[in-house]
């Protein structure tokens, strides 16, 4: 089923190939969609380090599709599920927060994620 329009969520989950762009990151990224205003992305996040950051150029609205951890939005942190949605206006700080198990979540940036540029700022680099 997957192709430029169509993607199986659970196919997509289960072969996790990450983009090359995103390979040095805290967070693994595989995108599934491209459009000329927005991108979409899947990743899976097991008892991570560090991944808070900031997008200073995207707005994104994250879905939790597999598992549970914390997730912090600007100086707001809550324990989210599947199923659970969230909204991070461009340049706040956010990330999930992920102390056990495993974590899925799909993010769609707007305006369009160019991987060639440097989109993210970590907290590991001090948001440099």
């Amino acid at each position: 089923m997957n192709s430029q329009y169509f993607h199986r969520l659970e196919d997509a989950l289960g072969d996790l190939t990450t983009d090359p762009a995103t390979a040095a990151d805290p967070i693994k990224r595989k995108f599934l969609f491209d459009g000329q205003d927005l991108s979409c992305n899947v990743n899976i996040l097991q008892d991570n380090a560090d991944v808070i950051h900031i997008q200073p150029d995207h707005d994104e609205v994250v879905l939790v599709l597999q598992g549970e951890c914390g997730f912090r939005v600007g100086e707001e942190t809550r324990r989210v599920k599947a199923g659970d949605l969230m909204f991070i206006p461009r340049d706040t700080v956010h990330g999930p927060i992920v102390d056990s198990g495993r974590v899925a979540l799909l993010s769609v940036f707007a305006p369009f994620f160019d991987r060639a540029k440097t989109n993210i700022r970590w907290s590991r680099d001090a948001f440099s």
